[in-house]
């Protein structure tokens, strides 16, 4: 009865005292250390081992053990201080602490009879005696278990090894014949209950087991208690099997993988999002307001720049005055009438490299309190898209910026993908972080339009908090400035456009784009269709504002006036000042006349002159380079020029060559209707956005075309004058023209095959001869030769179309049905020698040919004329050929 009201610790102590007695059922290991004579007794040793004394060392990083003693020292304190005064006059003589294994050993000596037997009685005693006390009296047990002296029944391994921590699992190594599952099962039972034994199969089964305890305590008792025990003949030897511990929660994430990776992942960026897009957004407001900005400090950023230039020793030549470069202060006067108003539409800035365009736009928004420049020309410079992305968040402001991530994201998506089969959608790539660096500063624009609508609200009561942006003065309506933008390829620009058309459309700022390819500005309108763009289109200088430039560049007062007592020095501002008084002002002008207005030329004919060149060896040299980029870039065979797609011919650029060459202007119009051209605008564009030509707009359309550059006027004058290079060229453009003639002839041909007006009879000979001669008439034919006698055009083909006839015989005309007609056009059309030419004009009106239908009267005639003018060109074209290959031949 009494036993039902035991508590649960007495009840493990019961237990464990039951084990303890079935401990005693194997002998102690015994050895004898000092044998007696003379009937003395003999002096033996062994050894006992107490567990939970200390906390166990579950791994490398448990720092339990360390907390709660320090050193040997102590711990040998606490083991001792828990052992009782040995029965049977045995001693201490080692504690030895299994810091580890969470207990200690102790070795104890006693003196006993020559027989073993008694010994091993004795000394069991002694660990009983030690074991009733320590259960009694020791009141600091860890994990509530008590503590237990148990017999060390072989000889312990005493080590330190590091990776040996204490496990569940103890591997008995059988050195002897191998025992069965209940002898092992016997051996190790008392030291805690077991789980399972493991008895491999096959040739390793006489060699190990492997005991699966459910308690470590079980497995550290049985490790030092156990090891070196002899059973029979056979040895046994111990050691921890190391486990690989998994929490249970973990073994769930990976049986359900499946949901479980991409909701950490998502988990992951939700929390990625949280922490750092605040700070991405505050750090974009501060790259807009400048607010901790200290260069924008009125005195610390004069202080800053001039400390700068010091340092970095700038040249102090003067810069160009480009006040009244080309009506520019009007142009910007445009533009900031247009920045004044409300966002509605794009604003392209359009124009030639060195035109002016950054300086018009600085102008129009320098009373803009909020300014953001993405410079294209630095984001083109970069190599991969990634790099790319991180330039564009570096202009912005956008901090901090985790390339990593990206690839972090896609190995995730792809290990999802190869466990489960299916996209988990979390991968990221430069275009998706381009998008949300943009949305953060499109966030931070609304964040500065609501405050300030919110300041308004307050100055003015009377002004309701939602109102539109109309209410926001001009001046903080923030301008985005897309500078250089499509000049060269950019993988990011349909993801900028698309973002600032949106920007632009919820009145959030205004979107300025320079671009010195004609191109952005049809890119721009297929971004926002609805609202036109607004163009503000640059040209370069008059050769006026050329020649007062080079004047101002070449003769600078601050020069001649150079005081140095470097005697050098001096005598090349002497000998320069001399260069600059034997150019005479008509070499000056011819050269801005040659160079025309385009800055970045002027600024290397300055450059090449103050290092020393005299101003024609200048001239010529930029003459020179440019007749080499033409030629390279208009005429190289290459599928791209640069960054450029070649979408053009060498045939159609040496056209609009000779053109250009002849005349400062051709009508745009006119060279895409030609026949080179096709009315397609794609090789012009190309050639525009290759900058080898120059589109002047007029009501944002293309009106006339100019050369690329001024100087390349010169360069185009000096190409058309090699006689080699232009005969060759000359030759390949009249074939170019001769195929597409002859293609039009042949579609005629065909189309009056399919008409079937004109059979091999006489009837249709003289249908044909009627038709040739209404053909020569409406084409103004007037007889040259005075030998024909005056014959009308009728009268004579059909004269040469008797004599033809005659000569082929008419039986065999008959003989025929199947001849084509078009032979017979050959004969009396072409083959002719006195065939009718086109620049003899009579205003004949053309009749009605017989023998043909009414209702193809108007078609037929048309295709007979076609083919008659078709002729006459290629018989020009193939005539000016001869001549140009006779020519080349005679180089």
């Amino acid at each position: 009865m009494q036993t039902r009201f035991l508590v649960p610790g007495a009840l493990r102590r019961v237990v464990w005292q039951h084990t303890a007695r079935r401990v005693q059922r194997r002998s102690i290991h015994v050895d004898c250390i000092e044998k007696g004579t003379n009937g003395e007794q003999t002096k033996y040793q062994a050894a006992l081992f107490i567990d939970n004394v200390f906390p166990l060392k579950m791994s490398r990083l448990d720092i339990r053990p360390y907390l709660v003693l320090r050193n040997a020292g102590a711990m040998r304190k606490k083991v001792q201080g828990l052992l009782p005064e040995l029965p049977h006059g045995a001693s201490i003589s080692d504690i030895d602490p299994h810091f580890r294994d969470g207990g200690s050993l102790v070795h104890f000596t006693f003196e006993a009879g020559l027989g073993l037997e008694a010994a091993c009685d004795k000394a069991q005693g002694v660990v009983d005696a030690v074991n009733t006390h320590v259960q009694m009296h020791n009141k600091q047990r860890w994990l509530g278990l008590a503590t237990r002296a148990l017999a060390v029944r072989g000889v312990p391994f005493c080590e330190d090894i590091v990776r040996m921590l204490p496990s569940k699992r103890v591997r008995v190594e059988f050195c002897g014949p191998a025992l069965g599952v209940e002898q092992v099962y016997g051996e190790f039972r008392p030291y805690g209950r077991i789980l399972d034994i493991e008895m491999p199969s096959g040739a390793d089964a006489a060699r190990w087991a492997v005991v699966h305890y459910t308690r470590l305590r079980g497995a550290t008792s049985a490790r030092n208690c156990v090891h070196g025990d002899v059973v029979g003949t056979t040895k046994l030897l111990l050691a921890y099997v190391r486990e690989n511990r998994e929490h249970v929660a973990v073994q769930w994430v990976k049986d359900h993988s499946k949901f479980m990776i991409p909701l950490a992942a998502a988990a992951l960026i939700a929390a990625i999002y949280a922490v750092f897009d605040p700070v991405r957004e505050f750090c974009v407001e501060n790259k807009i307001t400048h607010r901790f900005d200290l260069s924008h400090v009125p005195l610390l950023g004069d202080v800053r720049r001039a400390a700068m230039r010091s340092l970095l020793r700038r040249d102090s030549a003067p810069q160009p005055d480009m006040s009244a470069w080309s009506g520019l202060t009007d142009q910007s006067s445009r533009l900031a009438s247009i920045l004044d108003e409300p966002p509605e539409s794009f604003v392209v800035v359009s124009g030639p490299r060195g035109s002016g365009k950054t300086r018009v736009v600085e102008q129009a928004t320098a009373g803009k309190k909020y300014r953001i420049v993405v410079d294209a020309r630095k984001l083109a410079a970069e190599h991969s898209d990634l790099e790319q992305m991180t330039q564009l968040a570096r202009q912005l402001g956008w901090w901090p910026v985790f390339n990593s991530i990206i690839s972090i994201t896609n190995a995730m998506d792809m290990m999802v993908k190869a466990t489960t089969g299916s996209n988990a959608g979390i991968s990221a790539t430069p275009e998706s972080q381009v998008r949300r660096i943009l949305e953060t500063l499109a966030l931070a624009l609304a964040n500065i339009r609501q405050r300030r609508l919110q300041s308004q609200a307050h100055e003015h009561e009377h002004r309701s908090f939602s109102e539109s942006v109309h209410t926001v003065p001009s001046a903080d309506i923030p301008v985005i400035v897309l500078d250089n933008f499509m000049d060269k390829s950019i993988a990011f620009t349909p993801v900028i456009l698309d973002w600032a058309a949106s920007v632009v459309e919820a009145g959030l700022a205004h979107c300025v784009i320079t671009t010195s390819s004609i191109s952005g500005y049809h890119e721009v309108q297929r971004a926002q269709p609805q609202s036109p763009a607004s163009l503000v289109s640059l040209a370069d200088a008059s050769p006026i504002e050329a020649i007062s430039l080079l004047q101002h560049q070449l003769a600078p007062p601050e020069l001649l006036q150079q005081k140095s007592t470097d005697a050098h020095s001096v005598e090349s501002a002497e000998s320069y000042a001399q260069r600059l008084d034997t150019a005479s002002s008509d070499s000056i002008a011819n050269a801005a006349q040659v160079l025309g207005g385009r800055l970045e030329d002027l600024q290397l004919f300055v450059q090449k002159v103050r290092a020393g060149e005299s101003v024609d060896a200048a001239l010529e040299d930029i003459v020179q380079r440019s007749i080499t980029e033409v030629r390279k870039y208009a005429f190289a065979d290459d599928s791209e020029v640069g960054q450029c797609e070649h979408t053009w011919s060498p045939e159609q650029f040496w056209f609009l060559l000779t053109e250009l060459a002849q005349h400062q202007d051709v009508e745009y119009d006119r060279v895409r209707s030609s026949a080179l051209f096709a009315g397609k605008d794609d090789a012009l564009l190309g050639l525009a956005e290759a900058q080898l030509i120059t589109m002047v707009y007029n009501n944002d359309r293309p009106s006339r075309i100019r050369a690329g550059r001024p100087v390349y006027a010169a360069a185009f004058t000096r190409i058309l004058e090699d006689p080699g290079f232009a005969s060759s060229m000359t030759v390949k453009m009249n074939k170019k023209f001769i195929g597409l003639e002859t293609a039009k002839i042949r579609e005629a041909e065909d189309e009056l095959a399919v008409l079937n007006v004109f059979r091999a009879s006489v009837e249709a000979q003289s249908a044909l001869t009627s038709g040739m001669a209404i053909v020569a008439a409406s084409h103004g034919y007037k007889g040259r030769d005075k030998g024909r006698g005056g014959l009308s055009p009728e009268a004579y083909i059909a004269q040469v179309a008797g004599a033809s006839a005659r000569n082929q015989g008419s039986e065999l005309m008959h003989d025929r049905p199947q001849e084509s007609w078009s032979s017979w056009v050959r004969s009396f059309f072409y083959s002719s020698p006195h065939a009718p030419h086109t620049t003899d004009v009579i205003g004949v009106q053309p009749s009605v040919i017989p023998g043909v239908p009414v209702e193809l009267q108007g078609r037929v005639q048309f295709l007979l004329r076609t083919i008659h003018s078709s002729q006459q060109k290629i018989d020009r074209w193939d005539a000016e050929t001869q001549e140009q290959v006779r020519r080349l031949a005679s180089l």
